[in-house]
């Protein structure tokens, strides 16, 4: 690099590195998804497999969306790169911290699926859950990645919302900027932002990542009026738009995809209804997950988290 860019070069071969992790996390997902359901497929338990119990089924098709959306996201991110684009910091921390806690939690369930057999040394099952375990650490702790995705996802609403100020305080030279404000949020609540698809296959799909696209932008724009510049420290909330933000990047990933794919020829219908299947139950179980990050902004036991917290190392700090 050029005299004095020596910190973009390193930042630049973070982004990378984040980058192979959702590769790397894709194959072991790949390997989740036919380690448990053949497991679950052939292990007999009650007179019948146990693949057949709604437990297990509820497992399984959390490891089938999640894989697929995990690869999505990373076609998607490395596309980005590969096209040119020089700033992807926020795409790969995303990615990242989206990829390797997933997959913590996929490694997870097979383990579980499998019983007291993902113990024995023979199977592939420990040591991929030690490995998925430094995933979630290395290349930027994923609590540290959170703020920064949180923040990151923030900064234009914030932007916006520091020059509005600015224009109620110059109320003459500032009414250009009040005005288009005003017009832009009387605006969102009448309509939705676009989320464009090929396929009418997926038109509810995208309407309904719109609506989720919409409540984010005044989740956040309520967020930023409460806490101001205590923002940057209210890592609770900081926690909940980071893990909102992930699910979208992933949703508008995996839409992506099954638009592509829809618009393909050389599939079978047979594969397009599979693959559909399974990139429409992700969509589903990322919009429950973000409903839920979008609640607990304004219903949660912050406060008395801190509290038990703090008792705890008063008492062993």
């Amino acid at each position: 690099g050029k005299l004095g860019k020596g910190l973009r070069v390193a930042l630049t071969v973070l982004d990378f590195g984040r980058t192979t992790f959702g590769a790397t996390c894709t194959g072991v997902a790949k390997q989740c998804v036919a380690h448990a359901a053949h497991h679950a497929a052939t292990r007999v338990q009650f007179q019948k497999p146990i693949g057949s119990f709604e437990l297990v089924k509820q497992k399984l098709a959390y490891l089938a969306g999640t894989a697929y959306a995990i690869e999505a996201c990373t076609y998607q991110t490395a596309a980005f790169i590969d096209v040119g684009n020089t700033d992807f910091m926020l795409e790969t921390a995303i990615l990242k911290v989206f990829a390797t806690e997933h997959l913590w939690r996929m490694v997870y369930e097979t383990f579980q699926i499998h019983g007291g057999l993902a113990y024995f040394t023979d199977q592939p099952f420990e040591r991929m859950m030690r490995d998925a375990r430094i995933n979630t650490i290395g290349e930027g702790a994923n609590e540290v990645l959170r703020a920064f995705i949180a923040l990151a996802g923030m900064r234009d609403v914030g932007l916006e919302l520091e020059a509005v100020l600015n224009g109620l305080l110059r109320p003459v030279t500032g009414l250009g900027v009040v005005s288009r404000f005003a017009a832009r949020k009387i605006g969102s609540v009448l309509t939705l932002p676009a989320v464009l698809t090929n396929s009418g296959l997926l038109e509810k799909d995208a309407l309904r990542l719109a609506k989720r696209l919409r409540e984010f932008g005044h989740r956040v724009e309520w967020l930023l009026r409460k806490y101001q510049m205590e923002i940057v420290d209210s890592q609770y909330q900081l926690g909940r738009v980071a893990d909102a933000v992930c699910d979208l990047y992933a949703s508008v990933c995996v839409l992506r995809r099954l638009d592509a794919m829809l618009q393909a020829h050389h599939r079978t219908e047979v594969e397009m209804e599979r693959e559909l299947t399974t990139g429409r139950f992700f969509l589903m179980q990322a919009d429950r997950r973000m409903r839920h990050h979008f609640r607990a902004m304004t219903s949660n036991i912050d406060r008395e988290t801190t509290v038990m917290a703090d008792q705890v190392l008063r008492e062993f700090g």
